[in-house]
């Protein structure tokens, strides 16, 4: 017998095929963003130690070239 409602009866269990079908794909969903969301924040922790060492390297650099040798070579 059909509800109403639009949804389906529910069986023996309190809970329809379609339903727990919904859930399971809702769980993977949030496990994959759970991944994506580590990955993230591991990629904008690289991100971070890279912008550091180029800073680090663009200071020494710096500081190594005569400034006469700068102006020559605009």
């Amino acid at each position: 017998m059909r509800s109403t409602s639009g949804f389906q009866s529910t069986g023996a269990s309190g809970h329809s095929p379609l339903l727990l079908a919904r859930v399971s794909e809702k769980k993977l969903e949030l496990e994959s963003l759970r991944e994506l969301r580590d990955l993230s924040a591991q990629l904008a922790s690289q991100m971070e130690m890279l912008e550091t060492k180029l800073s680090t390297l663009a200071n020494g650099t710096e500081g190594e070239i005569p400034s006469n040798v700068v102006r020559h070579q605009c």
